[in-house]
């Protein structure tokens, strides 16, 4: 019996997921804080194909949450067999402008929270028998290239990253495969919080790539075993050029062209 773990599975990216990926896990583990958004996803899984859907409300900032959810998967399924780590969030502020609770919330739900819940569920995962598993971190082009008003937001990006990168390193032996996805600007919820005015959606629209195209890269990624994913395509370039020549890049990023915020 093949377990796949999901979070942010409510909404977004992370309901796309869990449709897409549905037929391929006996069981399906859809985590979020909103309980009623959870159901309806688990309903639209179920149309898909899906055979068990279970819903668990856990709030990634909440450490208890994290143990409790550990402690019922542990119990009722055994094993787990993919994590995706989708849930975030973030702020379009600048680092003056945002209070200890922005900081805090961010932090906590994109970073220090997905850290904990793949703690808690790691057991479940290595020495796999067969089929290797997966664990796939949702971070952010953000995590490879930071502009102005996303101090907090790219310092967890950028942690995920790098936290990706250790545990591929950590877990090579023991027969579980970690895939980091990357994606621009999507159509999703996200901006509600980072930009209630819409101003930068607006502004990157010609770069919006829709969350259904990144379930389906997601997927790719999967079943390619593919280490990283950066979508759209130019911004990936627009990251590598930033390696090279970062002090170039500070300029570009920080101009009007680029940083819409």
């Amino acid at each position: 019996m093949k377990t796949a773990v999901i979070t942010g599975a409510g909404s977004g990216l992370g309901r796309q997921i869990a449709i897409l990926n549905c037929p391929y896990y006996d069981n399906l583990v859809l985590l979020g804080r909103n309980s009623d958004r959870l159901k309806q996803t688990a309903q639209d899984c179920f149309k898909c194909g899906a055979r068990q859907v279970f819903t668990l409300s856990c709030d990634l900032t909440q450490e208890a949450q994290i143990e409790a959810t550990g402690r019922w998967i542990r119990s009722h399924l055994g094993s787990v067999d993919l994590l995706v780590n989708n849930a975030g969030l973030g702020y379009f502020k600048t680092l003056l402008n945002q209070d200890f609770s922005e900081i805090d919330r961010t932090l906590s739900t994109d970073l220090a929270g997905t850290i904990k819940l793949t703690r808690a569920l790691l057991p479940l995962m290595v020495d796999h028998v067969g089929e290797a598993a997966d664990i796939v971190n949702v971070a952010s082009i953000a995590g490879k290239v930071a502009t102005a008003k996303t101090t907090t937001y790219a310092a967890a990006k950028f942690g995920l990253v790098g936290f990706s990168n250790a545990l591929r390193l950590e877990l090579k032996r023991r027969n579980v495969r970690v895939h980091t996805i990357n994606p621009g600007p999507m159509d999703t919820n996200f901006f509600n919080i980072a930009d209630p005015s819409g101003k930068y959606l607006k502004g990157v629209q010609n770069f919006v790539i829709s969350s259904d195209r990144v379930a389906w890269l997601t997927r790719r990624a999967i079943e390619q075993n593919l280490r990283e994913v950066n979508v759209p395509k130019v911004m990936a370039l627009g990251a590598i050029f930033y390696q090279i020549f970062p002090r170039l890049g500070d300029g570009l990023v920080n101009s009007p062209i680029i940083n819409r915020k």
